[in-house]
C-alpha cells in the first residue's frame, strides 16, 4: 500500500469516528433534554393541527391547545412515549451501527438519517393532526380511534419506512465503480492477431493472406519455371542429356 492511500485510510477512519461520536453525542442530548424537546414538537404540531381545527391553535410547553374562541377548548399533550424522541433516537443509534460495522461512506449513512429522520417526524405530526381534527369532529370516541390505534399503527409503518430508507440510501454502492481489468482489455483490442499458417504438403510454412498482401512477394523457385516449360514443350527436363 502506497504512503498516500494509508493517509486516505486514515482519514476516513478518523472522519468516520468523529461522526459516530458526534451521532452518539446527539443521541445523549435527545434524551436528557427530552422536555425541551417535546416543547418544540409541541410548537411544530400547533401548526399542522391548525388548519384542521376550529379556532385557534396555541402551543404552551409540551401541550397544544385548540379550538380558542369556540365555546370548547382543547388541550393535546405530547408525553413523553409519543413524542418524537422515541423515534429518532433509535435511528441515531442505528446510522452509529452502520458506521461501526460496514463500510458505508459517511456521507451516504447521514443523508440517510436525515431523510430517516423527516420520514419519522411526519408521520407523528400527522398523526397529532389527525387525532386533533378527530376530536373537533367526532368527539372523545373519535380522538381515542385515531390516536390509540390508527394512528398507532400509522406511526409504526412510517417507522419501519423511516429504517429501510436509511438503510438503503447508506448500503446503496455507487454506480460508477472502476473496472479492474478495464486496462488490459483495451489494450487488448488494440493488438493485431496472427492469422494460423498455412503449410504446404512437405511441412514448410507459408505466409496467410494478410501477409501475403503486406509483404512483398518472395522470388520464385528453381521449381516453378521447370514446371512451365513441361507445360509449353511437353518435354520432360534433362531430355537433350539423353539424346
Amino acid at each position: 500500500m502506497s504512503v498516500a492511500a494509508a493517509s486516505r485510510t486514515r482519514t476516513g477512519r478518523a472522519r468516520r469516528t468523529i461522526l459516530a461520536a458526534l451521532l452518539l453525542t446527539i443521541a445523549a442530548l435527545l434524551i436528557s433534554a427530552e422536555a425541551e424537546t417535546r416543547a418544540g414538537e409541541a410548537m411544530l404540531a400547533r401548526a399542522v393541527i391548525a388548519p384542521f381545527t376550529p379556532g385557534r391553535a396555541v402551543a404552551s410547553g409540551s401541550i397544544v391547545y385548540f379550538g380558542i374562541g369556540t365555546p370548547e377548548v382543547t388541550g393535546l399533550s405530547i408525553t413523553t412515549l409519543c413524542s418524537t424522541t422515541v423515534l429518532v433516537v433509535p435511528l441515531v443509534l442505528l446510522a452509529v451501527a452502520v458506521l461501526g460495522v460496514t463500510r458505508a461512506r459517511s456521507s451516504r449513512v447521514g443523508l440517510g438519517l436525515a431523510l430517516g429522520v423527516i420520514v419519522a417526524v411526519t408521520s407523528n405530526m400527522i398523526r397529532f393532526g389527525s387525532a386533533a381534527w378527530a376530536y373537533s369532529e367526532y368527539g372523545r370516541e373519535g380522538f381515542d380511534l385515531v390516536h390509540r390505534y390508527l394512528g398507532s399503527l400509522f406511526v409504526i409503518a412510517g417507522f419501519i419506512a423511516a429504517i429501510l430508507l436509511s438503510l438503503r440510501i447508506a448500503l446503496r454502492e455507487s454506480s460508477r465503480r472502476p473496472i479492474p481489468d478495464a486496462a488490459p482489455r483495451r489494450r487488448g483490442r488494440t493488438r493485431t492477431v496472427e492469422a494460423p499458417r498455412r503449410t504446404r504438403r512437405d511441412d514448410s510454412p507459408v505466409a496467410s493472406r494478410e501477409s501475403d498482401t503486406a509483404s512483398p512477394a518472395e522470388p520464385p523457385g528453381p521449381a516453378a519455371p521447370l514446371r512451365r516449360d513441361r507445360h509449353r514443350t511437353g518435354t520432360r527436363p534433362g531430355r537433350k542429356d539423353r539424346r
